[in-house]
């Protein structure tokens, strides 16, 4: 587009210079954002200053807990050891006994009234060959008579030890398998099971705990690899009083209002200030509109036209008009502004008729 336009109206010529620039719209646009950041950044401030969910953290606590297991070895010419550690490869005719361990800790940063038990069961399984889901015999064994006890402290400890006759439950399967005939897989699984019950004082939410630890044995096995087939325990969590709705931060809580009270009040400022810029800029903003959806149709250009030339002149109520001229004569719209915020005109030129919007 040419910076400088002509145009030779019935009553005077035009001759302007373009503008480039609307620092009135700039002003109300960069307003509105401003005031936008002021209220997200006070409503987030208000909402991180208030303990919405009522909790209040009391205590502190963490639980750990792993299993582990050694293998001991009957008289042989190979091993100097008397035992081998755990994650190893096993001859199953060489293995004497199994020392499992189970260790679990339950540790809080202030003093619980903990009641808690615990017991260790051997559970004796021989599954089809085919499917190991498919449990064809299951017999429990007490390893570990349940115990139970109670403390005032802030830690509980527990480190038991069990001992595994190895060749017992190996000859009770191959005993099994024997007798009816059978191709199975079989296996002794140990597990500790630990319940603990923790309480603080009333109207503090109370610890409960149910875990396992657990070690699973293969049996009727030449060779044997012994899983651990529980993950270690390693949990932490807080145990938290019903305060109700309250103020968590008074600073956040003073931030947020004050930024909400500033984006309030830029709020009503930007929206008169927009008003008055919608009104005063009425002209530009509907003369925008209309270059933005016909541009197809509408040429800015630089030609000079003088309406004396023309024998007749058209003057159409509205632009849906222009449209349809333009449409229907295949001619394009010139546009020229003649008062740079107040006027311009629409025209197309047709043999000695012109159309003039």
């Amino acid at each position: 587009m040419k910076d400088e336009v002509k145009y030779f109206s019935t009553d005077k010529m035009y001759t302007i210079k373009k503008k480039n620039i609307e620092p009135t719209k700039l002003v109300v646009y960069t307003l509105i954002i401003l005031t936008l950041c002021f209220l997200i950044i006070g409503v987030f401030f208000l909402i991180k200053s208030f303990n919405l969910s009522g909790e209040k953290e009391e205590v502190q606590y963490s639980e750990q807990g792993k299993a582990d297991y050694t293998v001991y070895l009957k008289e042989n010419s190979y091993y100097e050891s008397k035992y081998l550690g755990s994650g190893m490869q096993y001859v199953a005719s060489l293995i004497n006994t199994i020392n499992t361990d189970f260790n679990y800790e339950i540790h809080s940063d202030k003093n619980l009234d903990f009641k808690y038990n615990y017991k260790i069961i051997g559970t004796l399984q021989i599954m089809d060959k085919m499917d190991s889901s498919k449990i064809l015999y299951s017999k429990d064994n007490i390893l570990l008579k349940e115990q139970t006890e109670e403390t005032n402290s802030n830690n509980i400890v527990i480190n038991k030890n069990v001992i595994i006759d190895y060749d017992e439950y190996n000859n009770y399967v191959n005993s099994y398998k024997r007798e009816y005939g059978l191709t199975a897989n079989s296996q002794l699984v140990v597990t500790m099971l630990i319940n603990v019950e923790g309480v603080y004082e009333e109207g503090i939410e109370e610890l409960n705990k149910s875990s396992k630890l657990q070690i699973t044995i293969p049996l009727s096995e030449q060779t044997l690899n012994i899983p651990i087939n529980t993950a270690n325990i390693d949990n932490s969590g807080m145990l938290a009083s019903r305060q109700g709705f309250g103020i968590k931060s008074i600073n956040k809580l003073l931030c947020g209002t004050v930024l909400l009270i500033i984006g309030i009040i830029g709020s009503l400022f930007s929206r008169k200030l927009y008003l008055e810029y919608k009104k005063e800029n009425i002209y530009t903003i509907t003369v925008n509109k209309i270059l933005r959806e016909y541009d197809r149709l509408i040429v800015k250009g630089n030609i000079s036209i003088q309406e004396d030339k023309y024998t007749n002149i058209i003057r159409p109520e509205n632009f849906i008009e222009m449209v349809d001229a333009s449409q229907n004569l295949k001619a394009p719209i010139l546009f020229y502004e003649v008062l740079p915020g107040e006027k311009c005109f629409f025209v197309i030129v047709n043999g000695d008729t012109l159309y003039k919007y």
